[in-house]
């Protein structure tokens, strides 16, 4: 268990009271817990000498419980020569940190939700033979000062002997240390005097590890000394070595976790059978769609094993008589010698079919579908959006789309929406703007709309807090076009329902055109949308928001 108060060090020391923690189920401790005045980022310094599971665990603990408190929270891999984070929760090590300094990756893209804990993980990434290039490259003050407008924290995975450490003391000198308690004097000669730690995290006390140590009630006995002698006492016998779990504990269903709230992210929904595309259907209203006949059965259904099988069959008085069906046979014969009779003579001597007489409509043949494109989605992900304004009560959607068109008209080439969210029971029109890689472009449009007296800054909590994390939205399908799109957008728009076209590029190197309707951080504030377009019986496919890289010229 939390025990703050556990073995004494000796005076003039500079690490904190060590701290028995056991990431399984325990609440962080309060010196370890997300802390409003110190955000971030933050290091989480490893004993690469101690139990990797447990340190790895520890870090995906501290990672949830700030993620859980409110805080968006990114926790990023600095264990290069031997990562472990990525094992622990059971994701793939893809572009990740090395990537993200060395070679151009973006951030959006290396930076990815881990599955039921909220926060998000940056792992290792490519391997490098120069790991201290990345803790001493010029991308980092970009990177930290991102986090700190958007209001994101981040915590970084670090071992306590990684070359070129100490460069990370410009960004940030906030340290948990983990590691084992006997290790005291160590820890302190390996943490660098610039670096203030906050608390220190050690592994929960195993039973029988504390007998004979220093106590004067277990008294210890000398290796052959005192072997065989009467009333001798019996060293207690070692702990069993403990076998670490495959992968960081997840949580058992119906257990109760104190420091396990429910993911600020829900989980993706359920990927409903894909849209059609604008050239398969012309949006008829469901109502109007060709239905099966409810009567309809199968002519036989295996209900039982095969010998006991019962057969269910059409009732009687829709059974066809034999004498009738050879009637239709000969009449379709008799049609068929006739149409050849008329037509092939024409045809053998290369005339023309004979037009058909006065009276009779000419058979068009049904033009074909336009086949399906075959070619992948290839867009980038655009999570960021920068808020506007909100509005509400009468006469509120109106002045939303009023404001989202002045965004549109003034800032050439930034798409401007509307979508509804709920907030503490009352519904708001809120207006966003633009579809953002990175929070360097967020910085920019901000910037724009501030100066151009757009963007609510009192409202929405400061210049600070206007650029968001919005990944999610609901797609109305993809057109060939932009102006088929945008007519589709219009008719939309009829029924309330606000949706803005976004260019999305394909494997085949072409480009379809998709239409998005709101920018949710999550599915729940998504639900008031959701219910808006299943009353309008349109599909509610919640995604993330992808479209065309900013540096793709098109």
């Amino acid at each position: 268990m939390t025990d703050p108060n556990t073995a004494t060090g000796f005076s003039g020391r500079r690490l904190p009271q060590p701290t028995f923690f056991d990431p399984t189920f325990e609440r962080l401790p309060s010196a370890a817990a997300f802390d409003p005045e110190r955000p971030g980022p933050v290091l989480l310094l490893f004993d690469p000498r101690a139990d990797r599971a447990w340190v790895a665990d520890s870090a995906i603990a501290l990672a949830t419980g700030w993620n859980t408190a409110g805080r968006r929270t990114v926790l990023a891999d600095l264990s290069i020569e031997d990562p472990i984070l990525h094992e622990r929760v059971g994701v793939p090590n893809l572009d990740g940190v090395v990537d993200l300094f060395l070679y151009g990756a973006s951030l959006a893209r290396s930076a990815r939700p881990v599955p039921g804990r909220g926060f998000l993980l940056i792992t290792a990434g490519t391997y490098t033979p120069e790991p201290d290039s990345i803790f001493r490259h010029a991308r980092w003050g970009k990177i930290v000062e991102g986090f700190r407008e958007a209001q994101a924290s981040l915590l970084l995975f670090v071992p306590l002997d990684a070359p070129g450490l100490p460069a990370l003391r410009q960004w940030s000198d906030d340290v948990v240390l983990m590691g084992d308690r006997d290790d005291e004097e160590l820890l302190e000669s390996l943490v660098a005097p610039g670096f203030r730690v906050r608390a220190w995290l050690t592994p929960p006390a195993r039973p029988g590890a504390e007998a004979g140590r220093g106590s004067p009630a277990a008294p210890q006995a000398r290796p052959g000394a005192d072997a065989g002698r009467p009333g001798a006492p019996v060293p207690a016998p070692a702990p069993a070595p403990t076998v670490p779990a495959e992968r960081f504990p997840q949580p058992e269903p119906g257990g109760f976790q104190p420091w396990l709230a429910p993911p600020r992210e829900a989980a993706a929904p359920r990927e409903p059978e894909p849209l059609p595309s604008a050239g398969d259907v012309a949006h008829a209203p469901v109502a109007s769609l060709p239905a099966p006949e409810p009567e309809w059965e199968e002519t036989v259904i295996p209900t039982q094993p095969a010998g006991k099988r019962k057969k269910k069959t059409i009732p009687k008085e829709r059974k066809v008589s034999p004498l009738l069906l050879v009637l239709l046979v000969l009449a379709l014969m008799a049609a068929a010698i006739a149409a050849g009779l008329r037509f092939l003579p024409g045809l053998l001597q290369g005339g023309t079919v004979p037009a058909p007489a006065t009276g009779e409509r000419p058979q068009v043949p049904a033009p074909r579908a336009a086949a399906r494109p075959t070619a992948a989605d290839a867009g980038t992900p655009r999570p960021y959006a920068v808020y506007v304004k909100a509005f509400h009560g009468d006469g509120g959607l109106e002045a939303a789309r009023k404001l989202a068109a002045d965004v549109q008209r003034q800032v050439s080439g930034t798409p401007a929406f509307v979508f509804t969210e709920e907030e503490g029971g009352v519904a708001f029109h809120k207006v966003y703007a633009g579809l953002l890689q990175d929070t360097v472009q967020g910085a920019a449009l901000r910037a724009e709309l501030v100066k151009r007296s757009l963007a609510d800054t009192a409202g929405g909590g400061g210049p600070a807090a206007l650029i968001q994390a919005r990944p999610w939205a609901f797609d109305l399908g993809e057109y060939a076009t932009r102006a088929d799109a945008d007519k589709r957008a219009d008719e939309l728009a009829q029924s309330a329902i606000d949706a803005y076209t976004t260019p999305v590029p394909q494997s085949d190197g072409t480009e379809r055109y998709r239409l998005y309707v709101g920018a949710f951080a999550d599915s729940g504030r998504a639900v008031p949308m959701q219910r808006t377009l299943e009353a309008s019986r349109l599909p509610a496919r919640l995604v993330r928001r992808v479209g065309r890289a900013p540096a793709t010229p098109k």
